[in-house]
């Protein structure tokens, strides 16, 4: 039997909805489809999962911003490519969906998912529960199937994408580049300094959650030419991008 390759699950499990599909889904739904159609929400996301051999996962977003629209990701949960295939639909989601944020939306998902998970009897746990434990021996015991979801954090996503290191040495009295993103918001703010450590420390009592993702040893003129590219992705007046 030939291997499907993850573009072509990809393509094959990704669906536009139809406004007539929308409606039909908004039947088995608890409500928030139909706030989305009412537009008390201006988006939604949701979870249909069908028991079975193999267990079938309907990911689905919904957004009535101008007109109504929706998209919706198939998969077998138990898929070796599970992540990676959800993470690509979240990320597609982002490209389409200028409100939607790929980490944001893989991680809505996965806790959605929790949910059907322990009502079909699984025993869950997710990333940000196994966090403490990291590094040492643990060993598990359930009288139900162990079902791990795995959750992004943010700040580690972007620091292994970015390729940062916050051990590595820093120079005295040398201007630094740097990235900051808040984990609640998931803004990204650019910004430069001598002590970038320093500087992040300073903004924890206005942004509890802001944490550095990158920072380059560079002239003052790369800070500028980032705000020029990201300009008419600013928010605030304080230079947060």
């Amino acid at each position: 039997m030939r291997i499907q390759s993850i573009d072509e699950k990809f393509n094959e499990s990704y669906f536009n909805l139809s406004t007539k599909e929308i409606y039909e889904l908004d039947k088995r739904d608890n409500g928030p489809i139909n706030n989305v159609i009412s537009r008390i929400n201006r988006h939604c996301y949701g979870v249909n999962l069908y028991e079975g051999k193999p267990i079938i996962a309907d990911m689905f977003y919904i957004n009535n911003d101008s007109e109504l629209t929706g998209d919706l990701f198939r998969l077998d949960i138990h898929d070796t490519q599970y992540f990676q295939l959800l993470l690509r639909f979240c990320i597609s989601l982002s490209e389409n969906y200028e409100e939607v944020d790929a980490i944001d939306a893989f991680n809505t998902f996965q806790l959605n998912l929790r949910g059907f998970l322990e009502k079909m009897g699984f025993f869950t746990v997710t990333d940000a529960e196994l966090l403490p434990y990291k590094g040492k021996n643990l060993s598990m015991m359930a009288k139900s199937p162990i079902y791990h979801l795995r959750t992004i954090n943010k700040t580690e996503f972007y620091r292994m994408y970015l390729n940062f290191d916050d051990h590595n040495s820093h120079d005295v009295d040398v201007d630094y580049v740097y990235l900051m993103v808040n984990e609640d918001t998931s803004l990204i703010k650019i910004g430069t300094s001598k002590n970038p450590m320093y500087r992040e420390k300073t903004l924890h009592s206005q942004e509890p959650k802001i944490n550095i993702i990158a920072k380059w040893r560079c002239d003052k003129q790369i800070e500028r030419k980032l705000h020029a590219m990201f300009y008419d992705k600013k928010v605030g007046e304080n230079g947060s991008d």
